[in-house]
């Protein structure tokens, strides 16, 4: 089930947010949300509540971030690789950039890269202060975010939306309140800046217009250059170097000249973006602190960013979204097994309707077999008990040898081919077993009685053979019964 995720950007001048609805493997930027904070600071809660009534009464996930004069952030260099080394180190790096104790602070941290020589990490410090009065803010407008982030950090995000991000670069990110400046190089954020408007443009000069003008413009463009050398380790900016610069179209246009003259870079207005359809390309860089705030909810692995809902100002919500989660996944399961079990039941089911026509089928086929043979229901005993007897007549048959290595086929054929052409005989009767074969038949004379049992003699295959129980018939036929014992010891000759 796809979330919807929204960001807020809480900013001086104004209210903004961005709708993402995040999928299984994809999402999209539904909107992109602005309104002017025109007015006293008291209303501030009044309009973020009907800011977020107006555009994130639905949203599954709210994220939030401090401006940039509420953080402090440092790019370090740690010479060990150990996790719990490196969490123990990096509120102790930062203490002694800002005018805090430890206890006063709220500190957070991301691995940027690790190597054989030791951990980069991108830290970050704001005072308890400012993350309770962000929070409270929220919390009276009705919102309880996952994630409070620095806004400045979460703007460095929308660079993974560059359909074709060089490996070296900058970033500019700004408006007429304050101005982040990132250096990228082999594809690693080397370091990060945020200048507040005095220390981007000078001291105020005009206060009418949304772009600095051109004096304001160059002292920007100059601070920028001092900036990323400093990031860059005093070396000099490649000659050309792309420079992407987000921000309001106006603000953009005010500067880009300037900064092109001063840095030497090929000054680029973000973009082009993946995921964004034309008409949100061009809001897209406005937008820079809740869409990339965005993003590091849908892809945290390959995104900036810190969280200061650490400690006692944890968000407890994931404990009920893990517990929602927990209901939900128990409940899809209890579906998945009764959809398994219909399914089974299904299968049974059809199964039993094959199975009563495969045995009505099969009664079908006795009865037209075996006619004369009741099945008692189960024709497939019937059928089996008829097959064993016909086996057992077959194995009779296999196994009575009565002469040598013939048969009782063979002594069969022998006794057919022994009677003369001329001799009529009908055969009532013939019974063999492993001693004798005793014939019951009708001859037409005595006479061919008598040369029966010549010709049956001759065969070799009886040591005697004896004609019983000779009588005339009343249609001038003779009745007789012929037992005839076998020869155990006569062979056959061999045919060549």
């Amino acid at each position: 089930m796809p979330r919807r995720i929204v960001s807020l950007d809480i900013g001086k001048a104004d209210l903004k947010a961005t709708v993402v609805e995040a999928g299984f493997r994809d999402f999209k930027v539904e909107a992109f949300h602005r309104t002017p904070l025109n007015g006293s600071p008291e209303n501030l809660v009044e309009k973020l509540r009907d800011f977020v009534g107006e555009h994130a009464a639905d949203a599954d996930t709210i994220l939030t971030a401090l401006p940039a004069d509420s953080v402090s952030w440092r790019t370090m260099h740690l010479p060990f690789r150990d996790t719990r080394k490196v969490a123990q180190t990096v509120p102790f790096e930062l203490e002694s950039n800002v005018p805090f104790g430890l206890d006063d602070v709220v500190v957070d941290y991301q691995v940027l890269s690790r190597t054989q020589n030791g951990t980069t990490v991108l830290a970050a410090l704001a005072p308890k202060a400012e993350v309770e009065r962000h929070l409270e803010l929220l919390k009276d407008a009705g919102v309880d975010p996952k994630i409070v982030d620095a806004g400045p950090l979460a703007a460095l995000n929308t660079l993974n939306l560059l359909a074709d991000r060089p490996s070296t670069f900058a970033f500019i990110d700004g408006s007429q309140h304050a101005v982040t400046i990132a250096l990228y190089r082999e594809g690693s954020l080397v370091g990060v800046r945020s200048l507040t408007a005095t220390e981007a443009f000078g001291p105020p000069t005009n206060g009418n217009g949304s772009g600095p003008g051109s004096g304001a413009a160059h002292h920007l463009a100059t601070n920028a250059r001092w900036t990323l050398l400093a990031l860059n380790d005093g070396a000099a900016i490649d000659d050309g170097m792309p420079c992407y610069v987000a921000g309001d179209a106006e603000w953009v246009a005010a500067v880009a000249g300037e900064l092109a003259e001063a840095l030497g870079v090929d000054v680029r207005r973000l973009g082009p973006l993946d995921n964004l359809d034309t008409a949100k390309q061009a809001q897209a860089t406005s937008f820079g602190s809740s869409l990339g705030l965005a993003l590091r909810e849908i892809t945290p692995s390959d995104t900036v960013g810190v969280n200061f809902r650490r400690g006692e100002f944890v968000f407890h919500r994931s404990e009920q979204e893990l517990r929602a989660g927990l209901r939900t996944a128990a409940i899809l399961a209890l579906v998945v097994v009764a959809l398994t079990v219909g399914e089974m039941y299904a299968r049974y089911k059809e199964s039993q309707v094959r199975l009563a026509a495969i045995e009505e089928q099969i009664e079908q086929v006795f009865s037209a077999t075996l006619p004369d043979t009741g099945s008692n229901g189960r024709p497939l005993d019937a059928l089996q008990g008829e097959i064993d007897l016909l086996r057992q007549d077959v194995d009779m048959l296999d196994d009575v040898v009565p002469v040598a290595n013939s048969t009782s086929v063979d002594l069969l054929r022998s006794i057919s081919a022994a009677v003369p052409s001329e001799v009529r005989i009908d055969s009532d009767e013939y019974l063999m077993d492993t001693d004798a074969v005793r014939l019951t038949a009708n001859a037409d004379t005595f006479e061919s009685v008598d040369s029966l049992k010549q010709k049956f003699t001759e065969t070799g295959f009886f040591s005697s053979v004896e004609v019983k129980d000779a009588t005339a018939d009343r249609n001038g036929g003779v009745n007789f019964r012929m037992e005839m014992v076998l020869n155990k010891n006569f062979r056959p000759p061999t045919t060549r």
